[in-house]
């Protein structure tokens, strides 16, 4: 009831015009998650948008060459593999919130604006930068329904060529620790029985059962002691890119035994290979209502690197 409640409710939201949206836009207010291509289309030249695409570096794709190739009108491109801390061994640990400010200014952005966040994909990378920002106290941000391969299906424009950005100021935000969570806090976790913090895993299910390797050399498959496992492929649908409506995506979590409506109180980490598919999930539980939600931030790659907790395989 309570998914079909806030379906409709964001069905409602979605039917208005472009000037509503625009109105509650520039006003201190949350906008839409997310947004269909139909709607961004009556919008553009108000959100500012972002292509946050990015690969698997065995798929040896360069998102930069490809955004240069095409992006939406008017698209920024936002780097995930810059916008993270480089002094990290880890590949996409969150970066200060001085650094975070300075590299999000250089993209023409203020903390006012409605960012809107897409992918290549449909529905992978765009929901870490989503993450991000809600992360650094950015209400006001949105994830395109689908990314570029909806927006192509619907015969809408796109542009090649490099990126036209004014730098602006971006005032240094402060970090919402409530979302995020270290190494150390999820060793607590794993070793606590009777913690009552679900994880969930996005990673596929042969990683997460030992059955297949990681994808980075030398680290071990598996998973933590008491994780459930969600694929962020699940989420939505392969050949449009679109996220599945709230009862679907509802659906895909009480197969996996995670129960949505019993965890609307209480804690749930997510995690993935590096921190980006596990904001996916973070994205579809946050659409589900849940509220006590946060991202591991080195996920996987540090967990299994560091070797200091249990590694589950079955």
């Amino acid at each position: 009831m309570t998914s079909r409640i806030f379906a409709s409710t964001s069905a409602r939201i979605l039917s208005r015009p472009s000037s509503f949206l625009r109105a509650q836009s520039t006003q201190a207010m949350t906008v839409p998650t997310l947004l269909s291509v139909a709607e961004l289309k009556k919008q553009l030249g108000d959100p500012v948008i972002l292509d946050g695409s990015w690969h698997m570096p065995a798929e040896k794709r360069d998102p930069i060459q490809e955004f240069k190739n095409e992006h939406l009108p008017g698209a920024r491109y936002f780097d995930i593999e810059s916008i993270k801390d480089k002094t990290s061994k880890f590949p996409h640990m969150m970066p200060t919130s001085t650094q975070f400010a300075q590299q999000v200014g250089e993209l023409g952005i203020t903390n006012n604006d409605h960012i809107v966040v897409y992918d290549t994909a449909g529905f992978f990378s765009a929901p870490r930068v989503y993450w991000m920002f809600k992360a650094f106290g950015h209400e006001k941000v949105s994830v395109l329904n689908g990314g570029l391969k909806a927006w192509k299906a619907a015969g809408y424009p796109v542009e090649s060529g490099d990126a036209k950005v004014q730098a602006k100021e971006y005032k240094v935000p402060k970090l919402d620790t409530d979302v995020i969570r270290y190494h150390d806090q999820i060793l607590q976790l794993v070793r606590d029985k009777d913690s009552k913090t679900t994880i969930i895993d996005a990673r596929g299910a042969d990683r997460f059962s030992g059955q297949a390797p990681e994808p980075r050399a030398g680290l071990s498959s598996g998973h933590m002691p008491g994780a459930k496992n969600v694929s962020f492929k699940q989420l939505f649908d392969g050949k449009t890119g679109e996220l599945h409506d709230n009862d679907q995506l509802a659906s895909v979590f009480e197969k996996a035994g995670v129960d949505v409506s019993k965890l609307k109180d209480e804690p749930v980490v997510l995690s993935c290979g590096s921190g980006v598919t596990a904001s996916a999930l973070y994205f579809a539980l946050e659409r589900l209502g849940l509220k006590k939600l946060a991202v591991y931030d080195g996920s996987w790659t540090e967990y299994a690197s560091l070797n200091e907790g249990p590694i589950v395989k079955n």
